[in-house]
């Protein structure tokens, strides 16, 4: 997908289409060397003293505070400041209760207990009426519309209950809940109450601390806005000093004067396979298993500023996947030449490689963008690892994204690299219906199990054992999600659920 994005799609489908994209995004822009020197020094670039008063700043879309009238993903971000959620996930990805006390999730029903006493900036209580309206506004915006796919309807029972209604199961759908809380009578106000950490200052283009914040926190007295436009403007701000602080999503060269933070995402990084390619290292589960197990994730993800080893399907940090995979971070060489052997592979010591009895060597072919250098990267340090483990590789570059597209929609590939930015519910169903589900290899068996870990999350374990058993596809790794600041901020802490998780620590040096 392009990987910042100021519109963000609304559908799964089309989220999960886009997500394959590995397209990269636009390079940060380097300012003259004036400009930089001017940014540097504290000067207009004529000399003259240029006094910048250490302040935070972030960037805006100018004109609208409400993130369910504004697809633009600078809105989104502001909310996590202005707006109350029911939840929040931390940077560990752990579960946190903020205006709601519980939710409890059964069958198709969710219940959501509300915390007593928490009221928005005018004092007002927040009650359930606020939360029913927030979540179908949420549902019907251009922004949540597809994590809330599964929502068929919210109503309050009672002032401090609401119940949710779900078309299936999903035990995790309270990791969907990290929505902002609006007043019921304000969803369609571009500038409704605040019911977070900040309000409106008095001065324009400014947030200050909101002294009726269900959760205060520590941080700056005052938060300034600049409105930006576009991606560009967006890095030439921080760069000129107008703004302290962006999320990027994917590591890229840095600006003059910035340095990178990073923050585990539900980005993941896998091999689509086609399981009825005339391959066996494919089209059987042993072949697939095979290459996963010989290939080191832990390798892989320590080439990237920002990546862990995904070892299941689900993401490893979650509580219900805790302690429950089996797939390895590291290879295990010693297991290779039994499972060789057993697809018909024996070694040839001359050349390195195994091959069958007809001479021919166990090979793959990888399908990769070749518009996407991240991606080129994974493929190559793929192709070398299989390589070392005696496994050919060639790789077959599409010129552009529709290319590499309709190559994976005709089936056109053994392996092919993708990438798939999953909901905080880790809804895997692209895999199995929707863009991502192109010549996988997925049994009915491998579904009920699936169907039954959506409805009871504390199946997981039975799940990841025989997903690991038969790898429909071979997870690599959870990518991170990257931030940008200037040099004289540092100590914002970020997560999957709001890019200012913490502003508790933050520090502007003079």
């Amino acid at each position: 997908m392009h990987l910042f994005s100021f519109v963000r799609r609304g559908t799964a489908a089309v989220l999960a289409c886009l997500v394959l994209a590995s397209c990269s995004r636009p390079a940060v822009l380097q300012p003259s060397s004036s400009e930089a020197e001017s940014a540097a020094s504290g000067t207009d670039g004529s000399g003259a003293s240029q006094s910048q008063p250490a302040r935070f700043a972030i960037a805006v879309s100018e004109g609208n505070y409400n993130p369910y009238l504004n697809t633009n993903t600078l809105t989104e971000q502001v909310a996590g400041l202005v707006f109350e959620k029911l939840v929040r996930i931390s940077p560990r990805m752990e579960l946190e209760m903020r205006l709601a006390e519980s939710v409890v999730s059964t069958g198709t029903t969710v219940t959501i207990r509300l915390r007593s006493g928490c009221t928005f900036a005018d004092g007002v209580p927040i009650t359930a009426d606020d939360v029913a309206a927030s979540l179908l506004a949420a549902k019907a915006s251009g922004f949540y519309a597809g994590r809330l796919a599964n929502l068929t309807d919210a109503q309050a029972a009672g002032s401090d209950t609401v119940v949710l209604t779900l078309a299936s199961p999903d035990s995790l759908f309270g990791y969907l809940l990290d929505l902002p809380i609006l007043k019921a009578a304000e969803v369609a106000s571009p500038q409704p109450t605040p019911s977070g950490r900040y309000t409106y200052g008095a001065e324009e283009n400014t947030l200050t601390p909101n002294p009726r914040a269900p959760f205060p926190e520590e941080g700056p007295d005052t938060i300034w806005l600049t409105p930006v436009s576009d991606y560009a403007e967006l890095v030439s701000q921080l760069a000129m000093g107008q703004i302290s602080f962006y999320l990027a999503e994917e590591s890229a060269s840095s600006a003059v004067a910035t340095s990178e933070s990073y923050f585990r995402t539900n980005t993941l990084l896998f091999l689509g396979v086609n399981g009825s390619a005339d391959n066996p290292l494919c089209s059987t589960s042993q072949g697939r298993v095979l290459l996963s197990t010989a290939l080191s994730r832990q390798d892989l993800a320590d080439r990237y500023a920002s990546a862990t080893p995904a070892t299941g399907a689900l993401n490893g940090l979650y509580e219900c996947a805790r302690g429950q995979q089996v797939i390895s971070a590291e290879s295990d060489p010693d297991a290779l030449p039994a499972a060789m052997a057993a697809l018909g592979y024996t070694l040839d010591e001359a050349s390195g490689y195994y091959q069958n009895a007809a001479g021919q060597r166990a090979s793959v072919n990888i399908l990769v963008c070749g518009s996407s250098a991240d991606r080129v990267y994974a493929a190559r340090l793929l192709q070398q690892q299989w390589a070392e483990a005696g496994i050919e590789v060639t790789l077959t570059q599409a010129e552009d994204f529709n290319a590499y597209l309709q190559m994976i929609q005709s089936r056109e590939f053994e392996l092919y690299i993708g990438e798939m930015k999953l909901y905080n519910n880790i809804d895997l169903s692209p895999f199995w219906s929707g863009s991502a589900r192109y010549g996988l290899a997925v049994t009915q068996q491998l579904l009920d199990a699936y169907n039954l870990m959506r409805a009871d999350s504390s199946t997981a374990g039975a799940f990841e054992s025989l997903f690991a058993e038969q790898m429909p596809y071979i997870p690599l790794l959870w990518r991170g999600g990257v931030t940008v600041s200037n040099r004289r901020t540092s100590g914002v802490v970020s997560s999957v659920s709001d890019l200012y998780y913490s502003l508790a620590s933050l520090s502007i040096a003079e």
